[in-house]
């Protein structure tokens, strides 16, 4: 894997070079013998020139390709370098649902720029993609195009094909096709396969299946990634709340959304920002971003300073405790970052939902009991080993199954608490997790080691 990923390197690198030393007048050749994908991957890597260059000598469907597979905030700059008659043919390449992602990146960037760039469109073209643009991005209705099939239950299997040979290279997919009432109503789905096979002069409404799984225009584009992985689709329709057909979402759609909600999930379960692009994010970018998440977090982390500073008369007494607190603490957080990761995933994947709580709040009773038994003996023999102090051991064996049970608790009802509070789960990030259970973890320790050394120490209040 390793020696194919270097070989992998060692190509585009080879392109890189190639294409950016290629003469003006070999460069067309050389950028077209590429993939697109190819040359999105060395795009940063070439001159803002030879990026201009590129899009203008390549094909308008190759550019659009290009561009569509960018990164938002690169696509303006891209289009920077094109003539008008290059960005107007180029946007009117792109499919109708790239074609408004780009519009959006440009209205987010650079809102004069976009207002000047949609005056270039044909007037269909502006008006299909304005529509998309209505819908939010994270919507069904924002990752879908309006380019698919549909017919008619009245017609023959004969007169669909005919139909198909004229409307096919506009669609984005032949393989499903949708069925319609005169107003635009979706009430059947027929598949290239099912319609190949049947006789010629049989009716579409005798081979149709009725049952169709579709999603509206504000379904969470997750629920819809959900919906195609569980069915096995390759393709998904989209209807507004009257039931009319007016999109579809195709699994290279789906593909790019998995994507990037699996990307927001690692990045908040980290506490890092879910907006920006570390690969091309300048230092002072970078800054911005995380400093208001850690000032929050330091904030938070000052009150274990002040649970330690309560219990300060306590650590003077028997000097020794402090010396655990790092370890007990770190568990702590552990154990409970190590549970919410997992219940995070749960509710992303809908394994667990709202109602399983109580069935979650047992299992990890249990858990918690067994994680803190087997590393409360160990704590007591490390102690008894090292410091011959039975009572400490004592106390640090039950502070240890205590803090694991109430971080296999914590870690586990927060992000359900979340879901319930329609926040995403995913907010609860480890840092997050490790800070409660530093607070908890230090008040169940001192509250243990008063309980158990008592008789001789002067208990604090």
């Amino acid at each position: 894997m390793e020696t194919q990923r270097t070989e992998n390197q060692e190509e585009l690198d080879e392109l890189r070079a190639s294409i950016e030393d290629a003469p003006p007048n070999e460069l067309a050749a050389r950028a077209g013998q590429a993939r697109p994908q190819e040359i999105v991957d060395i795009w940063e890597d070439l001159s803002r020139e030879r990026q201009g260059e590129i899009l203008s000598v390549l094909a308008p469907e190759k550019a659009a390709e290009i561009l569509s597979n960018l990164p938002e905030d690169a696509q303006p700059q891209a289009l920077d370098a094109l003539s008008a008659e290059g960005v107007r043919k180029l946007l009117e390449a792109l499919d109708p649902d790239d074609l408004a992602d780009t519009l959006q990146a440009l209205e987010e960037h650079r809102p004069e720029r976009a207002e000047t760039l949609k005056a270039l469109l044909a007037p269909e073209t502006r008006a299909t993609a304005e529509a998309l643009t209505r819908y939010e991005e994270d919507e069904a209705g924002g990752i879908m195009t309006p380019e698919f099939i549909s017919v008619r239950a009245t017609m023959t299997v004969s007169q669909v094909i005919s139909f198909l040979r004229r409307a096919a290279p506009n669609a984005e997919t032949v393989y499903y096709l949708y069925v319609l009432e005169t107003d635009g109503r979706l009430i059947g789905v027929l598949s290239l396969r099912d319609l190949i096979v049947a006789p010629e002069y049989q009716r579409v409404r005798e081979i149709m299946s009725p049952d169709v799984i579709h999603v509206t225009t504000d379904t969470d584009q997750e629920e819809v990634a959900r919906l195609m992985a569980d069915y096995d689709f390759s393709v998904l329709p989209v209807v507004d709340p009257g039931g009319d057909l007016v999109g579809i979402v195709t699994v290279d759609d789906v593909i790019d959304v998995i994507e990037d909600e699996a990307t927001e999930d690692i990045h908040r379960l980290g506490a890092a920002p879910v907006d920006v692009d570390y690969a091309r994010a300048s230092p002072w970018k970078m800054f911005l971003k995380r400093v208001p998440w850690l000032g929050l977090l330091l904030v938070s982390m000052s009150l274990t300073f002040n649970v330690i500073s309560h219990y300060e008369s306590l650590i003077e007494q028997v000097t020794i405790l402090a010396a655990f607190i790092p370890l007990l603490i770190g568990t702590g957080g552990n154990v409970g970052s190590q549970i919410a990761t997992l219940v995070v995933r749960s509710l992303a994947t809908r394994e667990l939902e709202i109602k399983d709580f109580p069935r979650v709040l047992g299992k990890e009773v249990v858990t918690g009991l067994c994680l803190g038994s087997s590393l409360a003996v160990f704590m007591f023999f490390y102690v008894m080993i090292f410091q011959a102090d039975l009572q400490i051991a004592i106390a640090l064996a039950i502070t240890m199954v205590l803090i694991a049970v109430c971080a296999n608790l914590v870690g586990a009802m927060l992000p359900m608490l979340f879901r319930r509070l329609g926040i995403d789960p995913a907010l609860t990030s480890s840092p997050g997790i490790t800070t409660v259970m530093d607070v908890v973890g230090l008040l169940i320790y001192f509250q243990v080691v008063i309980l158990v050394l008592g008789t001789v120490l002067e208990v604090v209040n």
